[in-house]
């Protein structure tokens, strides 16, 4: 698990005495297949977080005034806090207090407020929350049957399964997975959460039953990469937790925030279109002339190295300053660092950052109270901004990479620093980004103009596994170098070896 913890998720009905040890077990699982709404709550001997429905909204102050006094009316609570931002609820207790009493106060304040048909927290993105972690080790349990499976087949020389799954399905899942412009459709229909969950789980049967061991070694791999950020987050929170007092959870909700303008695209994101909808045109007119080869067409388009590269390094580095103590709020932002290429600061942050800023793009410094204001007019110049501030909230909700400095850690920013040291080794890691997106995309290229030669030319037996070969093998590479990078990103001497 990803820390030591108690990390779960319940039904929307407290737990009876006989279906909490399953719910902690079934939960995490449901959740990571994207089934079924549950209320997420984390904690330790003493201290829970509870997922509350619509608080984060500004004109809920009554719900939250009245849970917080419903909830210090239950015996044994010492103290309990709104933390509207993330839509949580802190509670310090004695040992003996009940999680399902503690549930049971929130839905009832839910439902006197008309809150219990409020969307549930779907993103993943509390450090807290297990469903990221239980989703790739799932993935990675998917694998490693599917390695057992092909083992056996071998052994007892039985007719593989992988002949009776079409390449084509394999390779359209593959396709949509990795082009950035499908990825994006998808997650504005269904949420990010699901189809993270759906093309994670997908793509590892598929694996299991439509490829060979390399394919389901390197997605293993890739697995293992992205579960160590997931447990990196959850430790560094909880090691956190442990020390914060009980107000410092306590937040009032956010103003809404828009960023002016879409995000400037990266070189995975231009390389994966661009790869995509060549893949889609070369699969289009081969299966009009030689229809057995489009399959085959089609996989070796797949520029799957860009976006895991891309991947890996924000997982590795998201791993690097955890381990420094950098609290990450949000794991996208990491991911988004490599189309950033300003960074705003105020002037009582410039004499200490500016030289760690500088390695990152053109260093903005303007007043303390205009940095959401700079943070804005850049954006809609189109940049992509990081800001580091201690207090300005509004800057930090709307920058592409937030970083939140000093004692009272702003829960707006995406990712928390405690001092300046944890600050340059984030600014470190965003200005590593770009170059690790470049090396991806490169390889991606590389990948497919080997394969797709073969596609064409090559023998029609084994035609598909020929293919993907170089597909797969470029992936691995990129997975491997952005990892290395990520973990380097903050600087040698300071990261603990996986």
């Amino acid at each position: 698990m990803p820390s030591t913890a108690s990390v779960a998720t319940t039904s929307s009905r407290p737990p009876g005495p006989t279906t909490g040890v399953l719910g902690d077990l079934v939960g995490p699982v449901v959740r990571a297949l994207g089934l079924a709404p549950a209320r997420r709550h984390s904690g330790r001997p003493g201290r829970t977080h509870i997922e509350v429905r619509g608080v984060a909204t500004p004109g809920e102050r009554s719900t939250r005034e009245d849970l917080v006094e419903e909830l210090l009316a239950v015996p044994g609570v010492q103290g309990a806090v709104v933390n509207a931002v993330v839509g949580r609820v802190v509670v310090d207790h004695s040992p003996d207090v009940e999680l399902a009493r503690l549930v049971g106060v929130v839905e009832d304040v839910e439902r006197r407020h008309g809150l219990d048909r409020a969307p549930a927290d779907t993103s993943g993105k509390h450090p807290a929350d297990v469903t990221p972690w239980s989703r790739q080790v799932l993935a990675l349990g998917v694998d490693l049957a599917g390695l057992g499976l092909v083992g056996v087949e071998r052994w007892l020389g039985l007719v593989p399964l992988t002949r009776s799954i079409p390449p084509l399905l394999t390779g359209t899942l593959s396709l949509l997975d990795a082009v950035p412009s499908s990825r994006s459709a998808a997650e504005r229909t269904a949420g990010g959460a699901t189809t993270e969950s759906w093309f994670s789980l997908g793509s590892a049967t598929l694996q299991a039953l439509g490829r060979g061991p390399v394919g389901l070694v390197v997605d293993a791999c890739y697995r293992v990469v992205r579960a160590d950020e997931a447990a990196a987050r959850t430790a560094a929170w909880t090691a956190w937790d442990a020390r914060a007092p009980l107000a410092t959870h306590a937040a009032e909700p956010l103003g809404p925030t828009q960023r002016p303008g879409s995000l400037p695209r990266g070189p995975v994101d231009v390389v994966g279109d661009a790869s995509g909808a060549t893949a889609l045109a070369a699969f289009g007119t081969v299966a009009a002339l030689v229809p057995e080869r489009a399959a085959a067409v089609l996989l070796a388009g797949v520029p799957k190295a860009a976006r895991w590269g891309r991947e890996a390094y924000a997982a590795a580095a998201h791993r690097a300053v955890a381990d420094l103590g950098v609290v990450s709020m949000d794991p996208a932002a990491l991911r988004t660092a490599d189309r950033v290429d300003m960074v705003v600061l105020g002037e009582g942050l410039a004499d200490r950052l500016a030289d760690a800023a500088a390695t990152v793009g053109r260093v903005v410094v303007v007043d303390d109270d205009a940095t959401a204001a700079a943070v804005v007019r850049l954006q809609a110049a189109g940049h992509g901004v990081a800001l580091v501030s201690a207090d300005d909230d509004e800057g930090l909700a709307v920058a592409d990479v937030g970083i939140g400095l000093g004692a009272e850690l702003p829960w707006s920013a995406d990712l928390r620093c405690a001092d300046a040291d944890q600050a340059r080794a984030v600014l470190l890691a965003v200005a590593g980004a770009r170059a690790a997106s470049w090396r991806a995309a490169v390889l991606a290229l590389t990948g497919s103009a080997i394969g797709a030669p073969i596609a064409v030319t090559s023998s029609l037996v084994g035609l598909t596994g020929r293919t993907n070969a170089p597909v797969t093998l470029a992936a691995l590479a990129a997975l491997g170098v952005n990892t290395w990078a990520g973990r380097r990103s903050v600087g040698e001497g300071r990261i603990r070896p996986l």
